[in-house]
Parts: C-alpha cells; sequence; structure tokens
C-alpha cells in the first residue's frame, strides 16, 4: 500500500464499513421490492421483471419527470431506490450476476449501487444512471434495449456452451471485491 492508502495497482483499498452497507441494504431487498411494486407504483405499472414490465417502469418515469434535474431536484429517495431495485434484480434474474458499489474515484459509476451480471465480458449496470439516461434521450427503449441486448448475449452464450446457465451470486447477492477486480475491463475501472 502507498502513502496515499492506494494499492500497487493503484486502486483505494475496499473499507469493511462499505461492504457492511451494501449487505445491509441487499438483506432488505424484499420488503424493499415489495413496498415499490405495491406502493409507489401505480397499478397499471406491470412488475412482474419482464420485458414488458421495463416498458412500464420507464413509461411511468418518463411521464413523472420531464427531464433529469427535475429528477435529481425531487429526491424521492424513496422512489429512487425501489426503481434502482428493481430495475437491477430485473436485468439479474435474465442474465444472473450481483449487486456491487465500488468506491474508487476513478470507476466510472463511483459510490453508486451497480450490477455486473454472468455474461462474457460484463460491463457494470448502474441503474440509477439508466434512469438519468432515460430522462435525458427520452426515447422509451434505454430498459429495453439493455434488456434485449442481455437476452441475446444469454442465448448466444447457452448455444456456445451447452448446459451453461447464468449464475446469481448466493444471497445476499454482492459480488466479492475479489472477483470484481478481475472480471471489469479496464475502461471501466
Amino acid at each position: 500500500m502507498n502513502d496515499d492508502g492506494r494499492t500497487e495497482t493503484g486502486e483505494q483499498p475496499h473499507a469493511p464499513e462499505q461492504d457492511k452497507l451494501l449487505i445491509e441494504w441487499l438483506e432488505i431487498m424484499h420488503p424493499r421490492l415489495a413496498r415499490f411494486e405495491d406502493f409507489l407504483t401505480p397499478r397499471e405499472v406491470v412488475t412482474d421483471y419482464s420485458r414488458d414490465s421495463l416498458v412500464s417502469l420507464e413509461q411511468l418515469i418518463l411521464h413523472r419527470w420531464p427531464d433529469r434535474h427535475a429528477f435529481a431536484q425531487e429526491q424521492d429517495t424513496d422512489f429512487n431506490d425501489g426503481a434502482t431495485r428493481y430495475i437491477g434484480e430485473t436485468y439479474l434474474r435474465i442474465a444472473g450476476g450481483g449487486w456491487f458499489v465500488n468506491h474508487d474515484p476513478k470507476f466510472l459509476y463511483s459510490g453508486r449501487l451497480c450490477i455486473l451480471l454472468d455474461v462474457e465480458m460484463p460491463v457494470p449496470i448502474s441503474p440509477l444512471n439508466l434512469i438519468i439516461t432515460m430522462l435525458s434521450r427520452r426515447t422509451g427503449n434505454v430498459l429495453t434495449r439493455i434488456w434485449d441486448g442481455q437476452t441475446t448475449n444469454v442465448t448466444e452464450r447457452r448455444l456456445a456452451e451447452p448446459g451453461w446457465e447464468p449464475k446469481r451470486e448466493p444471497f445476499p447477492g454482492a459480488i466479492p471485491m475479489s472477483r470484481l477486480s478481475s472480471a471489469l475491463t479496464p475502461s471501466v475501472r
């Protein structure tokens, strides 16, 4: 470790209290998802973790906020937490993987909850950043483009490796940092 607290590779060491916060967040996943589905989204919003549910959720978000600045100012942490969980869990159900938070300031989504799917050459996905992207682009297809791409990746891998199935990280669903650094490409570290 260097004098500035970084490791030989230049990364910040991972603090146990950060791991503890992630584990606590993951441990209450199911009640928080139930709250989001039952109380924070209108009845018309599909919440079955399908492609259609992502269409429905994206439409709700686009209707609720005119742009990313309005979203940032509202500070509805309850909805943001639920939407982050729902988007991440929907992708994890199709492509396996788990949750992580990387606090290295050089990391693309430093300090943000991310998922890393169990696919070839995984790329971190920050559900909160996806919400900001959908409010900036307003195309109505940000979430489904990722669904479609990951579904294709999973199908192609199943064909290339008979018997392979995406694997979820065991409960509570956090990716160990030791495995995370080797899974990320240099462009997203």
